[in-house]
C-alpha cells in the first residue's frame, strides 16, 4: 500500500518499510551489508498493530533523538462496510511507531497527541518542516475532506540538521543522492526520492536527528557517483550544497 525508505537502525543502509491491509502486519525489512533484505517485523515490535487499512507512510525522526521512528495514515476502502460490520469502521486513527534506538519500536496512542488519534479515511502521506522551526511535520490526505496538516510541536534539546542538496553534473534536484549523517557515534543515511509514502512527494530537504550532537560529519554520493566529504557541519541549521562546491548556504532555525 505504501512505502517508507530509511535507516531506522543506523547502520547506513537504507530499510524498507511497507502497510498492508487490515489483519495483516506492516513489514520491515532490514537491509544487510550482503544486500539482502530481512524480515524483522515481528523482532522490531511492529507486528502489534493489525487493525486498520494502511496507506502512505514514512520514517521521519519525530523527537530529534537521532533515531527515525515511523508514521501511517490509515482508513477504510468502502463507506458503506460499517454500517453492516460497526467493528470496521470507515475512518480511523493514524499510527505512529517511536524508535526506542535498539531495533525497537513503541507504538504511541495517547502521547503522540490528538492529531494522530483522530478518526480519518487518509491516504497519501507527505513529510516536511512547513514552519521552519526544526522538526518535521505532516500533511495527509483525507478522502470527501480536507487534508490534514501536523504541526510536531515537539519539546527537548535534541539537536538536528536539514541539508539540502543543488546537483551541477548529475541532476540539478539530486534526486538519487545519498546523504550518511555521522553524529554522536551514529550514522545514518538518507536519500533523495522523487516519490514516496503513497503517491506523495516529501520535503527535498533532508532531516537529520542528532539528539545530543551539536555537529555531524556528512558523506554525499551523487546521483553520478562522485563522493564528497563535509566535516564538522553545525547542528540546527539548513546547510545547502551545490555538487562540487560544498556549502554555498547556512541558514539557522529557531529551536523546535
Amino acid at each position: 500500500m505504501g512505502i517508507a525508505v530509511g535507516d531506522y537502525n543506523l547502520n547506513g543502509l537504507l530499510d524498507i518499510f511497507k502497510t498492508h491491509f487490515a489483519e495483516d502486519t506492516p513489514t520491515l525489512y532490514q537491509n544487510t551489508p550482503k544486500g539482502n533484505f530481512t524480515d524483522v517485523t515481528i523482532r522490531a515490535g511492529l507486528g502489534v498493530e493489525t487493525r486498520f487499512i494502511c496507506w502512505g507512510t514514512g520514517f521521519a525522526d519525530f523527537d530529534n533523538d537521532g533515531y527515525p521512528d515511523i508514521f501511517v495514515a490509515t482508513g477504510s476502502v468502502y463507506p458503506e462496510v460499517e454500517k453492516r460490520y460497526p467493528d470496521q469502521p470507515h475512518r480511523t486513527p493514524r499510527l505512529l511507531f517511536r524508535n526506542l534506538g535498539d531495533g525497537k519500536f513503541e507504538e504511541l496512542i495517547d502521547q503522540a497527541g490528538p492529531a494522530v488519534g483522530a478518526p480519518h479515511a487518509s491516504r497519501g502521506v507527505a513529510f516536511g518542516d512547513f514552519d521552519n522551526d526544526g522538526d518535521v511535520d505532516i500533511l495527509i490526505m483525507n478522502q470527501n475532506e480536507p487534508p490534514s496538516l501536523l504541526r510536531n510541536d515537539v519539546t527537548g534539546d535534541g539537536h538536528w540538521l536539514k541539508v539540502k542538496l543543488e546537483g551541477v553534473k548529475s541532476n540539478r534536484s539530486a534526486i538519487g543522492a545519498r546523504v550518511t549523517a555521522h553524529y554522536g557515534g551514529k550514522r545514518q543515511a538518507q536519500e533523495v526520492l522523487a516519490q514516496s509514502s503513497y503517491l506523495s512527494v516529501s520535503d527535498r530537504r533532508l532531516h537529520f536527528g542528532l539528539g545530543a550532537a551539536e555537529s555531524a560529519d556528512l558523506e554525499i554520493r551523487w546521483p553520478n557517483g562522485n563522493l564528497e566529504s563535509i566535516a564538522k557541519v553545525a547542528a540546527n541549521r539548513l546547510v545547502v550544497v551545490k555538487e562540487g562546491a560544498g556549502i554555498v548556504r547556512s541558514v539557522r532555525f529557531p529551536a523546535g
